[in-house]
């Protein structure tokens, strides 16, 4: 079964209630599948849930989803004076093949077509540092949908989000920490690189004379990390630099295209509409200019 869930960069998770509960006796969990997910947060105690066959047994201070569709229970194995609150929401991800596996990169900053059509993971059980300060954050969440004001339930399922998407970092955060450096510290030189080099047409040789290190390696390398190539992240910066210079000069495209070193202004403006979806001069017509 897979140890991960996803939400989507463009839709945010719908909240349908959240709660808080504690056990007063030996406690079993219910026997059910529903339409829709389920995160819980154990706060004190452990409770024992089976998803699908397989076992879980939370701790405090742990978490757990549960996934719509599949079939849940418990035995008689949570003991008394077990608490936990619990969020049960619906995620609309519609084709899960449409969506990339990996978050544009920070530095790719301006909007471009399919900047949302990504999605991102969580584990789907475990702890966190986020988890030290989440009962405070569910309890302030939980009072907040038990006193609703207009727009409460939307504005619950915005905090919601807001917090899978902190536990989402953090996790990656420590999983990348677990993997080691070595893959990371190239990847984030070859990128300090692109940056420094935007301005100017990519030459791969260049890049692993910098680096010393073959070429291909590089590419292969930079492509596990982020998800993306080093030609398409070169061009994306590129490009970010062309808007730059649109908001911040009075230049016009042919002037824009010979700044940043591109052969033409012709193919400068192919490049500016393959990926950003309309041509430089009409991209310009909707910034304000200084």
């Amino acid at each position: 079964m897979n140890d991960l869930v996803y939400l989507s960069a463009d839709r945010f998770p719908l909240v349908r209630d959240i709660g808080w509960n504690q056990t007063t006796s030996m406690y079993t969990h219910p026997d059910r599948q529903l339409d829709y997910d389920v995160f819980i947060f154990v706060t004190k105690g452990e409770m024992q849930i089976i998803e699908e066959e397989k076992e879980y047994i939370v701790n405090a201070g742990e978490h757990l989803f549960l996934k719509r569709g599949l079939h849940h229970w418990g035995l008689p194995r949570t003991p008394d004076g077990t608490s936990w609150y619990w969020i049960h929401f619906n995620v609309a991800i519609e084709d899960e093949g449409t969506y990339k596996d990996y978050s544009p990169l920070p530095e790719l900053g301006f909007y471009y077509p399919d900047y949302y059509q990504y999605r991102f993971s969580l584990p789907k059980y475990g702890t966190s540092p986020l988890h030290l300060s989440l009962e405070a954050r569910l309890k302030l969440l939980m009072d907040q949908y038990q006193h609703p004001k207009e727009h409460q339930m939307t504005r619950n399922s915005l905090k919601v989000y807001e917090l899978f998407m902190d536990l989402h970092t953090l996790w990656k955060q420590r999983t990348h920490d677990n993997i080691g450096g070595k893959l990371e510290g190239t990847v984030r030189r070859v990128m300090t690189y692109l940056v420094q080099h935007c301005g100017e047409e990519f030459v791969g040789k260049q890049l692993s004379l910098h680096m010393v290190m073959n070429y291909s390696y590089l590419s292969a390398a930079f492509k596990q990390v982020t998800g993306y190539t080093i030609i398409e992240t070169h061009t994306k910066l590129r490009l970010n630099k062309a808007i730059e210079l649109m908001r911040t000069t009075s230049w016009n495209v042919s002037e824009i295209s010979e700044a940043l070193g591109f052969p033409n202004p012709y193919y400068f403006s192919r490049v500016f509409k393959k990926v950003l979806g309309e041509a430089p001069s009409s991209y310009m017509k909707h910034l304000y200019r200084n």
